[in-house]
């Protein structure tokens, strides 16, 4: 058996030192598969250089091609045919193939030769390489029918084995790789190792064990392998010419005689692994004229090279071609002396001739009898075992051996014809004549090649075929050939060269028998399996009676459906009266009919206008089928958007014949479409579907759509083996349904928060019960959007606005029927005060209201001062702090306890020993990881219903919203990985728009969202905050330490001098306590103290999830505070402009231009002092005050930079305040002394002056 094509065209185009080195690099993985389309049949490699220092990328196209097949590198070093680059990807690619990693078909192993890749004799690949019934019958073989061994020797053991009545002649040997070459003759077709060869190989480990094969190696093999780099072998004398050292046991080769070189320094070569006898390649030396070795290498001026072809061998392919030098004429056309023939067997120094000889002698090289002994070992591991039972005298060669001669042959005669064609002197030799000048006839080398063409005739009852070529318009009898060869064809003093090996081929049947004839079934055999196939190849010329032509016949259309790893391939195929023609541009049909030939003319006009429909049934198929004669798509876009069966009903409609669909393995699909029955029924808080899908007759599980649904696919595999399509309009109708329900024994159980999903089911409902509880809650669910007016409970201490009166109504909606929601209002709209005034309409509705807040601790102060404005009746307690209670009585006897995240987490013990009306979480995005410990604490709280506030419950990805609605509707959503795999991946990932709206259906009812700009109308101009921090440990106590310690120093200093003189002490302590309210670093301070500041903290946190694309304004007095927000922008890599006092005016202007102009600069920071005036920032909509100033009016002046004239949006202002701080107690005595503040006081020096003794102590309290 002949090596795989892309092996062959390794060992063909690459040199032996090419074939090593390229072996090396694959066998260190340096060949890496980078792309692959088994379609067009190409691939692309990145390969390792023999130092693993660079890469280099190798294409290899139409490697299935013998014909095509071409390989290209990126290296600079590809100076023969293939450089080593190439042939490691060669190689990785026939290693690929081996494993089918490029095909999707099956493989089928000729017996005569299969390789066994396994160093020793391993039992754990046989098994691998058998079948286990294979293996079985071979363990019973070598115990009972043990092989007999007849030659056990140079890594080869013949032998053969008696079994079931015959006799099996079995070879095992190592190879070069130090794999195994196998033979035997059986049938065996689907496993590398037939059940002979499993038993030889048993029969051996079990005898001599596992390393048998080393026991049997014979280093002469080596030996020659190594002399025959210079043209010599251990039968010719070698003493005093080479020694051989040993290391390790391996022979290495010493070269004693310096005059002696390698046969070709640059392209070494080695005759073949095992010494040939074969007659067929020996070579006979020419005893006249010859000249010495001294003599090559001499080239005087007028002596040139000349080729000389002969027909004297006689050897299969009996064609010679010599090299021969010689003084010439004037012309250079002729020699005119005695000619001497150069041994290309022997060293040749190539610097004695010309560039285009040199060029002419490595060609020449490659056709000497060793080369061509190599590549029939390479080929033919076993040849010189069998083929010299038939031959003793190199005549009637195999079919195989004739074909692989005239393969490696042409192809090196082929590249050498262009070499020819510029050369003068070639010549013919007469036959029997000697190699002299006289024997010598001039040779005229045609450039167009010949092309063999076939006659068939009727003589009497047989018909008779001949073969001839065309030459100036004669027809010549192949067997006129003077050149004796079927490589090349002469006439007269012309030569030709044949198109292509497979006319070598032809060539040679009808050489060795120029007729053929036929009679009968042997006819009819013949042309139906051999003629007809060669007539798409060659010209077949057969007599007028052998023929029968038929006109107007009109095809029907059918498909052959293939499939070739992910993609279907559809062959358009036309039936002209039951006889198949491919979508080619043949005209006519040649086929068989009773021993005649049959044509028919092709109907072109109709096969176009099916090619052009089909082209229509599919975008991709505009732009495919250009170069092949098929159609292909990847198969996720055939089952996409139910493409598979309108193609099928396309198909149908114009009566098109389809095939092939049983012989596909991974896409069988069924042509039946799917019907589902769902039956219903209701549980407390589920209902359960029982659901039937089928194909045809085939039932489908509900584990199997579920299981197709999860890996993502459009099909379920059926019982039949088929693939049973999942439309796109059934899984818009059920896929919901399969995706959120889980298996039950009744069949699939959703939860009744998904009602969305059943609501799709609504037509197909028969239980009039189930149906009226769906018909109640689909009124209900379209209240949403036309709530019943429900005014705010009268003792609210608040005139809501519109937009908040209907938040309070949903949320009383949903308190109705029992669902848990987000409030998800932008930031400022009053979700607090919504959620309070609901909760006072639970307590006046019920009696009694418990009710967790669980927030960030920066907003615990903020609801403490909501209620105490807006709901006073509501009783509320602050759980947080280290004294905080831990009975669960105390906490009982208040309507609302507000608690931290942090609390939460800790105390969660404590808190489910409450029975909650209501749990509401503000800013939940905190529990969006569904993993977190505060998450699951939230999660085992007992409450009756819940409730998030959140204006940005999804920051970053889908994901954030599962937790949240997971805690307000449990179940609803499915598992972590559920929710995951079916939403959150796909949509922020793969930007897949159905998942996103089935998610949006979902959690549609659950969501109440309004912005800004939606509520506009409903908006004041603008709306002011006080945003109240408390301070972390590591602040509260140094800032417990500086009030201290300027408590005592102010106090003794009034005690001393009087009020009056004790305003710069008194100033100095509350700017320090005021600086520390930001951060102590920003202390002016021998000591330098960390950055501990949760105004900071909470600033970022406002940044990133309140304010969204909205633009702000952060001012703060301090410098120190505002180069500390810079720095955090910067690591938050959020864009912002920056002023204070020391701006230039252009920069200014610049930084104005820049923030209101560019969307992609959402902050600035200010000086309060340096921008309170003077500037027009209308982009701006929402402005933090980090640090409050002595005087409202300065404050009002800095917000009033972006409420001006101009401005169409609702301003924002927001105050932030240190709670128990020198900062909330400014703030009590501005409001205390109102009037006095509005009126008199202007700076800090103003506010000071009209301190009294208490106040003084009050704020150092």
């Amino acid at each position: 058996m002949a090596l795989p094509l892309v092996l062959k065209y390794i060992y063909n185009n690459g040199t032996d030192e090419v074939v090593r080195q390229g072996k090396r690099i694959f066998l260190t993985g340096g060949a890496e598969l980078i792309h692959a389309d088994p379609l067009l049949k190409t691939v692309t490699f990145q390969v390792k250089s023999d130092t693993h220092a660079n890469t280099y990328r190798v294409v290899i196209n139409k490697y299935n091609d013998p014909n095509a097949i071409s390989v290209r590198c990126q290296c600079s070093y590809n100076l023969g045919e293939i450089c080593r680059h190439e042939a490691a990807a060669l190689f990785q690619l026939q290693d690929l193939i081996d494993k089918n990693f490029l095909e999707e078909s099956e493989a089928h192993y000729n017996q005569q030769h299969t390789v066994v890749k396994m160093k020793n004799i391993d039992l754990k690949v046989i098994r691998l390489l058998s079948s286990s019934e294979i293996f079985l019958e071979a363990e019973s073989i070598a115990r009972h029918h043990q092989a007999a061994i007849i030659r056990a020797a140079d890594e080869c053991v013949e032998a053969t084995m008696v079994y079931e009545g015959k006799t099996w002649p079995l070879t095992i040997r190592r190879n070069d790789d130090r794999n195994f070459d196998t033979r035997c003759i059986c049938e065996e077709k689907m496993h590398p190792l037939c059940k002979h060869k499993t038993a030889l190989f048993l029969q051996l480990i079990d005898a001599y064990g596992p390393h048998y094969f080393d026991t049997l190696k014979n280093w002469d093999k080596e030996k020659n392998k190594l002399l025959s780099q210079y043209g010599y072998s251990l039968k010719d004398p070698i003493d005093g010419k080479f020694s051989f050292t040993y290391v390790n046991g391996k022979p290495f080769l010493r070269v004693l005689d310096t005059s002696i070189r390698k046969i070709n320094q640059e392209q070494p070569v080695a005759l073949a692994s095992v010494p040939r006898t074969m007659s067929s390649v020996r070579s006979f030396p020419v005893k006249e004229e010859m000249p010495t070795d001294t003599d090559n290498k001499q080239a005087a001026v007028n002596r040139r090279v000349g080729v000389v072809f002969n027909n004297s061998k006689k050897d299969f392919p009996y064609l010679e071609i010599n090299l021969v030098q010689g003084e010439v004429n004037e012309e250079q056309d002729t020699f005119i002396s005695l000619i001497r023939k150069i041994e290309l067997g022997r060293y040749i120094d190539y610097f004695a001739f010309s560039h285009p000889d040199r060029e002419l002698i490595s060609q020449l090289k490659k056709l000497q009898p060793s080369e061509l002994n190599k590549y029939l070992n390479r080929n033919s591991p076993f040849a010189e075992l069998w083929e010299n039972i038939y031959l003793e005298d190199g005549e009637n060669l195999p079919e195989d051996t004739r074909r692989l001669i005239l393969e490696y042959m042409f192809a090196r005669i082929k590249r050498l014809w262009p070499v020819l064609m510029k050369k003068k002197l070639i010549f013919w030799q007469r036959e029997s004549a000697g190699l002299r000048t006289g024997a010598l006839e001039p040779l005229v080398i045609k450039e167009d090649p010949v092309i063999p063409e076939l006659r068939v005739v009727k003589k009497g009852n047989r018909i008779v075929i001949s073969c001839f070529l065309h030459i100036d318009g004669q027809e010549i009898p192949i067997e006129k050939n003077v050149a004796g060869s079927p490589l090349l064809f002469k006439y007269d003093d012309q030569l030709y060269c044949f198109r292509d090996k497979n006319d070598t081929f032809l060539a040679d049947e009808y050489f060795q028998s120029p007729e053929k004839q036929f009679s009968g079934e042997e006819w009819q055999k013949y042309l139906t399996e051999i003629l007809l196939p060669l007539g798409g190849e060659y010209p077949v010329h057969f007599d007028p009676a052998l023929v029968s032509e038929q006109k107007d016949v009109k095809p029907q259309y059918a498909i052959r459906v293939k499939e070739l790893g992910d993609m279907i391939l559809f062959h358009p195929e036309f039936i002209y009266d039951r006889i198949r023609a491919d979508w080619d541009n043949q005209e006519k049909i040649t086929a068989e009919a009773e021993g005649k030939i049959r044509i028919i003319n092709r109907d072109k006009e109709s096969e176009n206008i099916f090619i052009d429909a089909l082209r229509e049934l599919h975008p991709a198929f505009k732009n495919t089928g250009n170069n092949h004669p098929y159609f292909y798509l990847r198969v996720k876009d055939a089952i996409s958007h139910n493409w598979f069966f309108q193609f099928m009903d396309a198909l149908k409609s114009m009566n098109v014949l389809i095939t092939g669909f049983d012989t596909l393995k991974n896409f069988r699909f069924n042509q039946n479409k799917p019907q589902t029955q769902v039956s219903l029924s209701s549980g407390i808080d589920w209902f359960d579907a029982q659901v039937s899908v089928t194909y045809g007759n085939q039932l489908v599980s509900i584990q199997d759509i579920k299981q197709a649904l999860k890996e993502k696919q459009s099909f379920v595999r059926l019982a039949d083996g088929t693939l049973g399509l999942l439309p796109d309009q059934w899984m818009q109708r059920y896929g919901l349904l399969f995706r959120m329900g889980e298996e039950s024994q009744k069949g699939l159980r959703i939860s009744k928060f998904n009602f969305s999903v059943i609501d799709e089911l609504y037509d197909e409902i028969d239980d009039q019960a189930i149906a009226a509880e769906l018909e109640e809650r689909k009124k209900k669910l379209l209240q949403l959007d036309h709530l019943p007016p429900l005014p705010p409970p009268t003792n609210i201490k608040a005139a809501m606005r519109s937009y908040q009166e209907s938040g309070f109504q949903w949320l009383c909606y949903l308190d109705e029927v029992k669902w848990g929601g987000i409030l998800a209002d932008d930031m400022g709209l009053g979700k607090t005060l919504q959620a309070l005034s609901f909760l006072q309409y639970i307590k006046n509705k019920n009696g009694h209201c418990l009710a967790l807040v669980v927030c960030p601790t920066t907003l615990i102060y903020n609801w403490e001062n909501e209620i105490n404005k807006f709901t006073p009746d509501l009783s509320y307690h602050i759980h947080h702090g280290p004294l905080r209670t831990q009975e669960p009585e105390t906490l009982n006897k208040h309507n609302i306890i507000i608690t931290t995240y942090g609390t939460l987490r800790s105390d969660v013990q404590l808190l489910m020993k409450l029975a909650f009306d209501y749990v509401i979480l503000d800013e939940s995005q905190a529990i969006k990881n569904p993993h977190s410990k505060v998450a699951k604490a939230a999660q085992l709280l007992t409450t009756s219903n819940r409730i998030c506030l959140s204006g940005t419950p999804m920051q970053n990805n889908t994901f954030d919203i599962y937790a949240q609605m997971n805690f307000l509707n449990p179940g609803m959503l499915g598992s972590v990985d559920f929710f995951r795999n079916e939403f959150s991946t796909p949509i922020d990932k793969l930007e897949d728009q159905e998942r996103k709206a089935h998610l949006r259906k979902l959690i549609y009812p659950f969501i109440l969202r309004r912005t800004k700009e939606q509520v506009a109308r409903d908006l004041p101009d603008k709306t002011e905050t006080v945003l109240f921090c408390e301070m972390e440990p590591e602040q509260q106590y140094i800032y417990d330490a500086y009030r201290n310690s300027y408590r005592a120093k102010i106090l003794g200093t009034i005690d001393d001098i009087g009020i009056a003189k004790s305003q710069l002490t008194i100033l100095q302590g509350l700017m320090k306590l005021r600086q520390i309210c930001d951060s102590p670093a920003i202390l002016n301070e021998d000591e330098v103290y960390p950055n501990h500041s949760v105004k900071l903290q909470e600033l970022t946190r406002e940044l990133h999830e309140n304010t969204g694309d909205h633009k702000v304004l952060v001012f703060s007095q301090f410098l120190g505070m505002l180069a500390l927000i810079k720095e955090r922008l910067q690591r938050l890599h959020v864009s912002f402009e920056y002023f204070d006092g020391s701006t230039s005016a252009p920069d200014r202007e610049k930084a104005i231009r820049n923030f209101q102009e560019n969307e992609k600069c959402r902050v600035f920071l200010i000086s309060l002092k340096a921008g309170g005036v003077g500037l027009n920032l209308t982009a701006a909509d929402y402005v933090y005050i980090v640090d409050p100033w002595w005087n409202p009016a300065v404050e009002q002046q800095a917000i009033d930079r972006t409420h001006r004239i101009g401005q169409t949006k609702n301003i924002f202002a927001y105050r932030m305040i240190c709670k128990n701080t020198v900062e909330e107690k400014i703030l009590q005595l501005q409001e205390k002394k109102k009037s006095l503040v509005k009126d008199i006081i202007s700076d800090e020096s103003g506010f000071i002056k009209k301190l009294t003794k208490e106040d003084v102590l009050y704020l150092f309290s």
